[in-house]
This record gives C-alpha cells, sequence and structure tokens, in this order.
C-alpha cells in the first residue's frame, strides 16, 4: 500500500493464491459473437458509435445511468459507449464505513466519466472481501459467485448499446474476481472490455511524485459524492494488534497465500484522535485533489481510445483468420 497507506501492501489481502495475471489495464472481454444468424446489434460485426471520447454539446445532469431516464441513456448511446463500472465490497475497515473500498472507486468513476464522457453503473457493491470475513460487518461472496453475477451485468451493458465498458476496483483482492470475468466475456463475447485495478495507478503516481494516500482518497470521494456525512471516525486512540509474522513474511516475499486476519484491527484506518469539522472537510478536500491527480496521470483518453481501435482490429484483422479456432 505505500508508507502513507495503514496495513500492509493492498496486493497483501488476497485470500487464495493468485500468481499470474498483472493487475492494472487488462483488456479482454466483449459483445456476444453475432455467429449465429443476424447476429446481435453489439455482436461482433456490430459497429461502435463514431463520437469522440469527450465534448458532448448537451451537458448531462447526471453521468450515473440508475438516475438517467431511459431517454437519456439512448441519446447518449447515440455518440457513444463508455461506462465505467465501480465493483467494491463490503467489509471491516477499522472506523470508516463498511462500504468505503466500493465508494473509493465510484468516486474514481464519477471523475472518470466526466472527463472522457462516460455513464458509471454504481451499485455493484457486493463482492469478494478477503481476509476480512472475520468481521460481523464483512459480507462474504466467493469470488465465483461474484464473477459470474458480474459477467451477466457486463453482457447486459453490451445487449445495450455499452461496448466499452471499464470495470475500476480499489480493493486488494478485487483481481481474483475480475479477472477471471474479463478474460472469459471477451472469449465468449469477442469485444474486449477493460479493468483498472487502481492500487496499481496509486503506486505508478507516486512513482512520478504524485501523492496517492489511500485514507484521503476515500475522504476524497465521499466528499465528490457528497456524502461526507457518511464517515463516523469512532473510537479514536485504538491499539492496534500485531500482524502475524510467518504470514508478512510470506507476503513479503510475495507469495500467494490463503489467509484471514487475526484481529479485527489489522485492517483499516484508525484515527489517532477525533476530527473537527474543519478537519474533515480539509481532509476530503486534500483527497479529491488527489483523486483528481492521479487520474491525469492514467493517460484515460489513450485508454478509451486504445479500447476502440483494439476492438476494431480484433473484429476486422483476427476473427476473419482465426475465428474457427477460436473459443
Amino acid at each position: 500500500m505505500g508508507k502513507k497507506r495503514s496495513g500492509l501492501s493492498r496486493r497483501g489481502f488476497l485470500s487464495t493464491v493468485s500468481t499470474g495475471a498483472a493487475a492494472g489495464f487488462i483488456l479482454g472481454e466483449s459483445a456476444r459473437a453475432a455467429s449465429t444468424a443476424g447476429g446481435e446489434k453489439q455482436g461482433e460485426g456490430a459497429q461502435a458509435p463514431a463520437g469522440p471520447a469527450g465534448g458532448r454539446e448537451e451537458k448531462m445532469h447526471s453521468r450515473f445511468l440508475t438516475t438517467l431516464n431511459n431517454f437519456e441513456v439512448s441519446r447518449y448511446l447515440e455518440s457513444n459507449d463508455i461506462i465505467f463500472i465501480p465493483v467494491g465490497t463490503v467489509e471491516m475497515h477499522g472506523v470508516m464505513p463498511l462500504e468505503c473500498e466500493y465508494v473509493l472507486p465510484l468516486g474514481f468513476a464519477a471523475r472518470m466519466a466526466e472527463k472522457v464522457d462516460g455513464l458509471v453503473l454504481p451499485h455493484m457493491t457486493y463482492f469478494y472481501p478477503g481476509g476480512t470475513a472475520i468481521g460481523s460487518g464483512t459480507v462474504y461472496i466467493s469470488p465465483s459467485a461474484g464473477g459470474a453475477y458480474l459477467k451477466e451485468v457486463c453482457r447486459s451493458l453490451l445487449r445495450q448499446g455499452f461496448r466499452r465498458q471499464v470495470l475500476l476496483t480499489a480493493h486488494g483482492p478485487a483481481h481474483v474476481t475480475v479477472q477471471p470475468v474479463i478474460r472469459e466475456f471477451f472469449d465468449e463475447t469477442k469485444c474486449p472490455i477493460a479493468y483498472l485495478d487502481l492500487n496499481t495507478f496509486f503506486e505508478a503516481a507516486e512513482a512520478k511524485g504524485v501523492e496517492s494516500d489511500f485514507n484521503k482518497m476515500i475522504w476524497g470521494a465521499y466528499g465528490i459524492l457528497g456524502r461526507l456525512d457518511d464517515i463516523n471516525p469512532e473510537p479514536v486512540g485504538v491499539k492496534r494488534a500485531q500482524y502475524p509474522e510467518p504470514l508478512a513474511k510470506l507476503q513479503q516475499g510475495r507469495a500467494g497465500v490463503g489467509f484471514f486476519f487475526s484481529d479485527e484491527t489489522q485492517h483499516g484506518w484508525f484515527p489517532r484522535e477525533a476530527l473537527s469539522a474543519e478537519q474533515r472537510a480539509a481532509r476530503a478536500k486534500e483527497g479529491a485533489e488527489q483523486i483528481d491527480r492521479v487520474i491525469e496521470t492514467m493517460g484515460l483518453d489513450a485508454i478509451v481510445a486504445n479500447m476502440r481501435a483494439h476492438d476494431e482490429f480484433t473484429r476486422k484483422e483476427v476473427l476473419p483468420r482465426y475465428r474457427e479456432r477460436l473459443p
């Protein structure tokens, strides 16, 4: 997680072995193949909207799919096809709200959608938590169950017209759910969607000298969404339990291994003292500014443009040559 974040590395929160796929920008899934007679509207032969990544002439009153009406979504899809899907978890996180690792990518998604003229699909909250299953507030969903549901949602979005789907996470072990979805969805539909593991972008931003304090950005996301009152950081001054040494050594050696935390104080954020209203506002403001700066380092315009180019290349060059051999 870096020296500025509490606890061990975000990748250290794995609760299953996870050697293999690298996290970050992973192109992979997409529309159901239109090899059947007539095909589907957004299958292999479908043409993506020709609109730009940004610069919509009509000002949208919201970027959240669920707050738009059907006519607004239809008008949007006439010129663009980008939707951000923040995938979260509900789990113990110190004195922060249980859904804070969903709210963080949600805040990022809200900012990103404005930047590249996309929409946001909210409410993708209940997915695999990992080692925090010991918490009485943690909702446990297995990677396979969560992945099956997530893939169905992506399929629906594709049928609706969203070819460029961008899944976002900020939860350490989220990749054990999301990466198989990305790969399988592409194999089944032949249209690539993308996975951005925000933790890898935080590390890249830090390497460029851009601060990305995990907890402050959570505060920033709550501020962006107008939900700062959801945070009730009590109690204060909690003494945190020591992390198990054998597990720490395994993770420092980059071994992927299943585990549960051994104490509820081993994960999340605990303030040393109570925060005043002014301190709360300042923390949220700083966190929102960090979110904006991290996004500027991500090359988001290039990502969505390359998604379209990769999709077109796959349909025009790869599928005609190798369709019969492909899954």
